[in-house]
């Protein structure tokens, strides 16, 4: 109730002035109709007692329905009109009363009323035409009421003129100080009006702030949320790629760009190529392998090349802006770099289809991103490699544990052991546990149908290296969860176990091959003869390879001629006959200078090499160069007549080291051999000057000199002649001929 009567009471017009001219009209009516309607509820019900005139029910009842016609007007805004009609009927009731009841106080105290509220309502020219027309008013009906012509006291004229003097003179002070107080108001009003000026231009600027704000922090919050999303897809998408392009379509889905497009750096840094590009457009970019060259007149060749971020906010005003006809709608271009330090992975280009779309916090919006993005795709690209390396070391690990494995095998180990009940073992029969190759294919355990063949496989590192089976009788139950679990369990036991014993085995051979290593070196720097060094060399090598047949062959290069200088077995000793490049194995190896295998399993492999002429007998070939640099002196070949598929990777590592060590020992040799020649030479050659410079005379410089030379040179006859002139027709050539002849023959 008390909310709808302040409803009530409440202005309706926007303009200060008019609302305050309402709260002012609905006061004055609120305190004439109030008043009002209780007189004329009391006036009314003393006329039905018959103990007063219907004068005064008129007077209280009857005036309400104009008030509520100048309410009904105030709310609409015309206040003035409003204002007029409660002023009026006061005034008109008022002016009633002189005539009805007579003239006194009580009647100018209502006059007075009248005009301070046409003062406050219409202003001072209505309040002094009222006060004008109230006093001429009182003095009309004092002077009535002197002569009669209405009922009342007689009062004296003189009072009557005095009283009216004094009215009049009292409503023009009342009029004054409403003047003045209506100035104040306005002046208030005025001040008020400046006030709320001010405050209203406050509250729009605080309003444009906090908008400002708002959307700066919707932009914040549209930047953390985007630069979220794409921290999430780098933890969920691996590839670089796919995560470029869910990137580029996210930001220009998040901020509405026209086109966005994500350029990344070739390896050589010279050009930025198109990785995601959003719309039919960027699909026909990335068809025809757009990219952009650094340093070029395009917003991505500035950026990339200043490795900061360009807007052209109006592409006509912009030279570096590239004109795409791919994206004739375009108006204004952004580029940020994407960096990584100060490493530059590429940069994100995002276009509008509006003049000026840009502004600066668009540019650290986008930088922030384009900081995220990057940390994003390196990351991305750091994982994928790291997982290949990790596959790829894994690769090798599990390559390295078969080759392992495979080398304990052809080592002469059992692979497979039967056991009957006893714990006796019994010959293989591999056919009967049919389970086998399917807990093999799967990894996992398998049972037979019937429930009485379980097969564990012994995995280690994911790789199985052998399978546990086993089997009970028929006619009894099958295998227990319990018991098969205590399978799986001993299996995993095994695996560990083996797996020890794999690392032993293999440690002890690296041990034994640089125990081998060590003992062929020392052999070299002692400069043994090279006989005596390939012997060395095939026994340390029987050490490791077990039972072999070695063979060592020597290069000529300048004859293309393939010489035996050693061999194990019964066939090609050395001093055999050089034999030229041919289509063997030997020959294969020298042409490839690398490790060459070969196995009767294999045997289709050699024609790959150009090999028509294979070793029937050896079930098993391995050869690898004697490399000296770039020289290669020689082959090593060892075969295995008992096994296939002998050799290995290792081996024919561990045999090249060898051969390296051989072809030193050989050119140390030969080093050696010329250092010897030229040593025994410059001897000679000095006894024999010695001698020569004794002889007394000529004839015995002669005969010295030519027996020294015969004798350094194993020569059967020499003779040294001083011919002075040739001789002619019956001419004796002088001196005579000196020379030597022991009387041996001597070979040359």
């Amino acid at each position: 109730m008390i909310r709808r009567f302040r409803e009530a009471l409440r202005p309706t017009a926007v303009d200060p002035a008019i609302a305050q001219q309402q709260s002012l009209l609905y006061i004055v009516l609120l305190g004439l109709a109030g008043p009002g309607l209780l007189f004329g509820i009391a006036m009314a019900i003393l006329w039905l007692l018959g103990r007063t005139p219907a004068a005064g029910v008129i007077a209280g009842l009857g005036v309400q329905p104009f008030y509520a016609l100048s309410y009904w007007l105030g709310r609409r805004g015309r206040t003035r009109l409003a204002a007029l009609i409660p002023v009026l009927i006061v005034f008109l009731v008022m002016a009633a009363s002189f005539f009805q009841v007579g003239v006194g106080h009580v009647s100018t105290v209502g006059m007075a009323m009248v005009v301070a509220t046409a003062g406050i309502l219409l202003g001072s020219r209505i309040a002094l035409a009222l006060s004008a027309l109230g006093v001429l008013a009182y003095a009309f009906a004092g002077w009535a009421q002197n002569t009669g012509f209405i009922s009342g006291a007689i009062l004296p004229q003189e009072a009557v003129i005095a009283d009216a003097i004094g009215l009049g003179l009292g409503l023009i002070v009342l009029v004054i100080l409403n003047q003045l107080f209506r100035q104040e108001m306005e002046r208030a009003l005025q001040v008020e009006r400046q006030i709320s000026e001010q405050l209203q231009a406050q509250q729009r600027e605080l309003e444009d702030l906090v908008s400002r704000r708002t959307r700066g922090l919707e932009r914040r919050a549209l930047q953390l949320q985007t630069a979220a999303d794409i921290a999430k897809l780098a933890s969920e998408v691996p590839d670089p790629e796919h995560l470029i392009r869910q990137a580029v379509e996210l930001i220009r889905a998040r901020f509405g760009f026209y086109h966005a497009s994500i350029f990344m750096m070739d390896d050589t840094g010279n050009w930025a190529e198109l990785a995601a590009s959003t719309g039919e457009a960027g699909q026909q970019m990335l068809a025809r392998k757009h990219r952009l060259a650094t340093g070029s007149a395009s917003i991505i060749g500035w950026v990339t090349a200043n490795r900061l971020p360009r807007v052209a906010n109006d592409i006509e005003a912009d030279p570096f802006h590239f004109k795409n006809p791919l994206l004739p709608d375009t108006r204004s271009e952004l580029a940020v770099p994407l960096l990584v330090g100060q490493r530059l992975l590429g940069a994100l280009d995002v276009q509008s289809t509006e003049v000026e779309a840009f502004t600066e916090d668009d540019i650290r919006t986008l930088e922030a991103i384009a900081s995220e993005l990057a940390v994003a795709i390196d990351s991305s690209r750091v994982q994928q490699e790291m997982q290949a390396e990790l596959e790829r070391m894994q690769a090798a690990f599990r390559s390295e544990l078969q080759d392992s494995w495979r080398r304990i095998v052809r080592s002469g180990t059992t692979s497979i052991i039967h056991l009957d009940m006893n714990g006796e073992r019994i010959p293989p029969r591999d056919s009967e546990f049919t389970v086998v190759d399917a807990a093999r294919f799967q990894g996992s355990t398998a049972v037979s149908q019937n429930g009485l063949e379980v097969a564990v496989p012994i995995q280690v590192r994911g790789e199985i290296i052998a399978t546990l089976a086993v089997r009970r009788p028929r006619g009894t139950e099958p295998w227990r969860e319990e018991e098969i679990a205590l399978m799986e369990a001993v299996a995993n036991q095994a695996a560990l176990s083996l797996e020890s014993a794999r690392q032993r085995v293999e440690e002890q051979r690296r041990l034994a091959e640089l125990e081998i290593l060590n003992r062929i070196s020392q052999a070299v720097s002692q400069m043994l003869p090279i006989d005596t060094l390939h012997r060395i060399v095939h026994r340390q090598i029987q050490q490791v390879l077990g039972t072999v047949e070695m063979e060592i062959l020597l290069y000529d290069g300048e004859a293309q001629m393939l010489r035996v200088a050693f061999a194990s077995g019964s066939e090609g000793q050395p001093g055999s006959q050089p034999r030229p490049l041919g289509d063997d194995l030997a020959s294969a190896v020298i042409r490839s200078q690398g490790p060459l295998f070969w196995s009767q399993e294999t045997a289709q492999q050699a024609s790959l090499f150009g090999v028509q002429s294979v070793d029937e007998e050896a079930r098993s070939w391995m050869g690898v160069p004697m490399l000296l640099g770039d020289e290669i002196l020689g082959v090593i070949i060892v075969r295995d007549f008992e096994r296939t598929g002998r050799f290995s990777d290792d081996d024919a590592a561990m045999l090249t080291t060898i051969a390296s060590q051989i072809a030193a020992g050989i050119q140390n040799q030969r080093l050696l051999e010329q250092v010897q020649r030229a040593a025994r030479r410059e001897r000679l050659i000095h006894e024999i000057t010695s001698k020569v410079r004794r002889s007394p005379d000529m004839k015995t410089l002669l005969e010295t000199t030519t027996r020294e030379l015969a004798r350094a040179l194993n020569a059967a006859r020499s003779t040294i002649t001083l011919d002075l002139e040739r001789p002619g027709p019956g001419k004796t050539a002088w001196p005579p001929q000196s020379g030597s002849d022991d009387g041996e023959d001597r070979e040359p």
